[in-house]
């Protein structure tokens, strides 16, 4: 395969055109394509580096909003828990600390610092607590264990603080002591941040702040605690954007989620992770290479879409196990589809400067180019011998001048040249390569021999130039009808024409082309006739020989001149064969070897068995009359017929009966010339007799 590759490489042929416009597109698109490459490349990477830059200020703004809350929320806390641990609040008056409580959350928190709710729970089970609503109004819980009786009601105010709603209860279920935000700030004996829980009397997620509170003697009196609820972390995210597709997000370093965009977290008992975010699936593929690799900025691809990513630890207390991540994940194409339209509109605006510079390379390589063609184009019809026209190339590229100047003398001089020379044997012998070389080999051909009937008379009758003008039409019209059809004209003979089929050019059965040349022939002779014979010229009337076999075909001749020829028995015979037409009055005599291959294809009959003259050997001969059955007047089936029941009779020597038979042939057909030879014969061997082993075969002593 590599070798046949190899073979054709090295044959390949391309037109100047071709050429040199693949050079400059090659040049110009590679360097178009390196540009935009190198440019391209420049710019992903500084905006990659621009993106990661803007995701970093962006989670850091997020970050330091969520570090402000809980140190806002711790702040408040610490505060809250100084004023009672001083005594300024005292937390043992129910009435004092839910009045400074409902001020406190009201007043001194912000609606929109996250916080919402304030509680406090003392180490006797006692809690009170305040919550700020979506709607502005404060939702307040007060449960006293050591009140006899104890009590446990619950207030809801307006904005301008009046009590609109008021209810009581003798649930004491609720116990301060056993919740995570108590038990957490009296373990660790100091403020701490929660991780998240369900606050069970809001009803939500919430993380928050918690404060315990000792009196001078060290014994816990309380614990304080300030919450944050998850949906203030939810907008929180959601209000900072890198892109119109980026995702902030916060995760603990577990892999829970606690604030994402659109995703309801308050209301659930528990949180869920990365993996249970099934709209968003690439986040939990981003925060799995962050856990692996622990890179703050990374990029990714999830199902052939890149990402960028940015993760921050978000710290909160030091005692708290649990760590939050502020994540940020952002299609690439937010980023660079803009890159991506300044590349398309580059790149169209590179395609138009190609095409106009095709364009122009096009026109000036026409300048070039089309006076080259034109050479080209006439040296290729030199090659073949073809020398009729004028080559008109107009150019100032002086080699080109010099080209077709030089083209042009050759021509003349081959036209000059050509008329004493066959120029279809020139253009056959070059078209098939071979060299002018003495030496000859044997191929099968079909011979075609014609000459024109009583020429000696007509030669003597006319003026020898008027005959040679008339000779010239006649020969050009016939020589024209053999080239086309593939012949090889071998000479001209006097009135004689020889030519044959098979060589130079090989050809798959030349006795079917040599048989409807000759028809062609006697059609356009007749043609001419009729035309001369209006004229007043002397008719020509054709005969034709064909015969088939191996044949010496070469070049022939002496040093100073070749002659290419087919010599041997095949054109001897076929000789012989047309001179046959003479005997039988009729104008295509083809052989038996002929006969065989083309009697599928045209119409014949059979004329006679003979043996030509200087040959034993016989042949039967056939008329070659059309190429269609609708082209012949006469029942050609039933002359036939009729014909071979004379020529066995004539075999027999049953002279009547042969001679009754050859009638009937002329019965049939009134203008046959060969019956009649027949019967002409039967009337001589009636009275003359042939030998006794006389077969039929007709002895032939003229040429």
């Amino acid at each position: 395969m590599l070798k046949f590759l190899k073979r054709r490489l090295k044959t390949w042929m391309v037109t100047l055109r071709f050429s040199i416009l693949s050079i400059f597109v090659a040049l110009f698109i590679s360097s178009i394509l390196t540009l935009i490459t190198i440019t391209h490349v420049r710019f992903v990477d500084s905006m990659e580096r621009l993106s990661f830059s803007l995701m970093q200020q962006a989670s850091t703004t997020a970050f330091n909003q969520v570090q402000n809350l809980v140190r806002n929320a711790e702040l408040k806390s610490y505060t809250v828990a100084q004023l009672i641990t001083l005594g300024v609040v005292n937390f043992q008056n129910d009435a004092e600390l839910f009045s400074y409580m409902t001020h406190f959350i009201k007043n001194e928190i912000g609606q929109h610092s996250g916080i919402q709710v304030i509680a406090w729970g003392d180490a006797s089970g006692s809690f009170i607590m305040s919550e700020r609503k979506e709607n502005g109004t404060i939702y307040s819980e007060i449960i006293e264990r050591d009140k006899k009786p104890p009590y446990h009601k619950s207030f809801t105010q307006n904005i301008e603080g009046k009590v609109i709603a008021q209810t009581s209860t003798n649930d004491f279920s609720y116990d301060p002591r056993n919740r995570p935000w108590y038990i957490a700030a009296m373990t660790v004996k100091k403020p701490i941040w929660l991780g998240v829980y369900y606050y069970i009397l809001t009803g939500h997620q919430g993380s928050g702040v918690s404060t315990p509170v000792f009196d001078k003697n060290g014994k816990l009196q309380g614990v304080v605690t300030f919450q944050i609820r998850l949906d203030n972390l939810q907008r929180l995210v959601e209000r900072t954007q890198v892109s119109k597709n980026s995702l902030v997000f916060i995760v603990s370093t577990e892999g829970k989620v606690i604030a994402f965009p659109k995703e309801n977290l308050l209301d659930r008992e528990s949180l869920f992770g990365v993996r249970e975010l099934s709209a968003t699936p690439w986040i939990a593929e981003s925060f799995d290479i962050y856990k692996k690799t622990r890179s703050k900025t990374f990029d990714f691809t999830w199902h052939h879409t890149k990402y960028l990513a940015t993760y921050q630890p978000l710290l909160t207390s030091s005692d708290n196990k649990e760590k939050w991540l502020i994540g940020i994940v952002v299609p690439a194409d937010d980023f660079i589809s803009d890159l991506n339209q300044t590349h398309l509109i580059t790149l169209l605006i590179n395609l138009g400067i190609l095409i106009l510079g095709i364009i122009l390379v096009s026109i000036l390589i026409t300048r070039v180019v089309r006076p080259l063609k034109k050479i080209t184009s006439e040296i290729i019809r030199i090659k073949h011998f073809h020398l009729s026209g004028e080559l008109h190339v107009k150019s100032r590229i002086k080699e080109i001048s010099y080209i077709a100047d030089a083209l042009t003398s050759m021509k003349k001089g081959l036209r000059t040249f050509q008329r004493y020379i066959p120029a279809t044997l020139v253009r056959q012998l070059i078209e098939t390569g071979e060299d002018a070389r003495i030496g000859g080999i044997k191929k099968p051909l079909a011979i075609f021999f014609s000459d024109i009937r009583d020429f000696t008379s007509i030669a003597e009758e006319v003026d020898p130039d008027e005959l040679t003008r008339h000779l010239f039409d006649y020969f050009d019209a016939l020589s024209h009808i053999i080239v086309l059809n593939n012949g090889t004209i071998d000479k001209y003979i006097g009135d004689a024409i020889m030519a044959f089929w098979g060589a130079p050019q090989p050809l798959d059965q030349p006795a079917l082309y040599a048989a409807r040349t000759a028809l062609r022939c006697i059609a356009r002779s007749n043609e001419l006739n009729r035309q001369w014979h209006g004229e007043g010229k002397p008719v020509l009337y054709t005969r034709i020989g064909i015969h088939f076999g191996e044949t010496i075909v070469g070049n022939l001749g002496s040093s100073e001149r070749f002659n290419y020829t087919a010599i041997g028995d095949t054109p001897n015979t076929a000789s012989r064969l047309e001179g046959i037409n003479k005997l039988y009055g009729t104008q295509i005599i083809v052989s038996n070897a002929v006969y065989q291959q083309i009697k599928n294809h045209f119409i014949l009959r059979m004329v006679d068995r003979v043996a030509v003259k200087g040959k034993h050997e016989y042949t039967d001969i056939y008329e070659l009359i059309a190429e269609t059955r609708e082209e012949v007047s006469y029942d050609l089936e039933l002359y036939s017929l009729t014909f071979a029941k004379g020529y066995t009779a004539y075999k027999n020597n049953y002279w009547d009966e042969a001679i009754d038979h050859f009638k009937k042939c002329l019965a049939i057909y009134p203008e046959d010339t060969v019956a009649p030879v027949f019967i002409e014969r039967c009337l001589h061997f009636k009275f003359n007799p042939p030998p006794a082993d006389w077969s039929g075969i007709w002895q032939l002593h003229e040429k």
